[in-house]
Parts: structure tokens; sequence; C-alpha cells
């Protein structure tokens, strides 16, 4: 496999992960660790934004890269906030807000009239695009999908994002509440990159 890979992110949280699930078998830059803004993510959906981050990501570095878009699905907000997970607190008031105390605020005040774990239903999705170039006609593509409940309010300290409030009731636990290696295991990002890791290595050799 190759020696570094560029991942399309800022999200420190979203880099742990991927060097964890790899364990050392690759090094990975970041758009923070080469001083680049991450793109804008127009897109309505999560491939068109993985795509685009991975394409920009090695345009700009000439590294191979893997870009991740995700987000939390919510049935009884009829899919919000979906694609604009990181940036839902700064929908209606159009200010630049991606703080996850502010995206789980918003979130919860907009659940309030849910007041059971039935109509709590979410999931967290994650689709992954890695390409060997910024112009490479074949990317390998996979999606991973993490159900669970919005809890009713934040529980635990690990994780990311919506993290402290999507809530697993087999592990009677939320997302922020498990250890890095068992998050892996279970998330929509984990699931997504084992069923690529094979081709990884198959095609991303030196």
């Amino acid at each position: 496999m190759i020696s570094r890979w560029m991942i399309a992110t800022n999200n420190e949280g979203k880099l742990l992960e991927f060097e964890k699930f790899f364990e050392g078998k690759a090094s990975f830059e970041s758009f923070k660790s080469i001083g680049k803004k991450s793109p804008e993510e127009p897109h309505k959906t999560f491939l068109e934004n993985a795509l685009e981050k991975a394409r920009y990501a090695s345009l700009v570095t000439n590294l191979p890269s893997i870009a991740d878009d995700s987000g939390l699905v919510v049935d009884y907000l009829g899919g919000l906030p979906g694609v604009r997970s990181a940036r839902f607190a700064s929908i209606s008031s159009g200010k630049k807000c991606q703080q996850d105390e502010e995206n789980i605020k918003k979130l919860l005040g907009c659940m309030r009239p849910a007041k059971t774990f039935a109509q709590r239903r979410c999931r967290f999705i994650a689709t992954i695009v890695a390409l060997k170039s910024h112009d490479d006609p074949d990317p390998i593509v996979s999606r991973g999908v993490w159900e669970g409940l919005v809890a009713f309010e934040p529980k635990g300290e690990r994780g990311f994002g919506y993290d402290p409030i999507f809530y697993l009731p087999e592990e009677k636990k939320t997302a922020a509440q498990l250890m890095l290696h068992e998050k892996i295991e279970f998330s929509h990002r984990g699931k997504a990159l084992k069923k690529i890791r094979l081709e990884l290595f198959q095609r991303f050799k030196k």
C-alpha cells in the first residue's frame, strides 16, 4: 500500500479515526497539515460532496486521496440535517457556524416535540471516495450506515459532531461514550472502510 495519503478533511476527529483504522500502514496528510481550506460542499448528496473533496485534495497535493462525506439523518425531521450536518445551526441564520455544541443545541430543539424513542430513529451515513489521482476515472466508492436514536440530552466526552446525542440502545451508550476502537467497529465510517480495505491495498500499492 502507498505510504502517504491525503485525507480530505479539516476534522481532527475524522483524521484520528482514519489513522486508527489503518494502524500505521500509511501516513496521512489533511487540509490542516498542508495549510489548505476544505472546499465548499455545495451538493445535495454525500457522494457528490465526497467526490469533489477527493478530487480537490489530490489536485492540490498530487497524492492519492480519501474523502468522507457523512451526516446524521433523522426520520422525524424528514432527513435533516443530512448533508448539512456540519452547518445545521447556520442554515436559518445565514451565519457560518460549525461548532458541534450549536448544532446539537439546534437539533435537540427541533426534536423537543418527539417525546418517545420510537419517534427518534436516526442514522449516521458515510460515503467514502478514494482516488489514485485527481483525474482517476475509476474511484473506489463505499457507503456505511449506523442506526441509532436521538438522545434526549448529550452524554459522553469522546468523539465529535453529534456523537453525544447519538444513542445506541444495544450498548445503552451514546457514541461519545464509546472507546475509539469500539466506535470504529460499529460506526458508519468504520463499516464503509472495511468494505474497501482490500481493494485499497490491491490498487494503491507503491
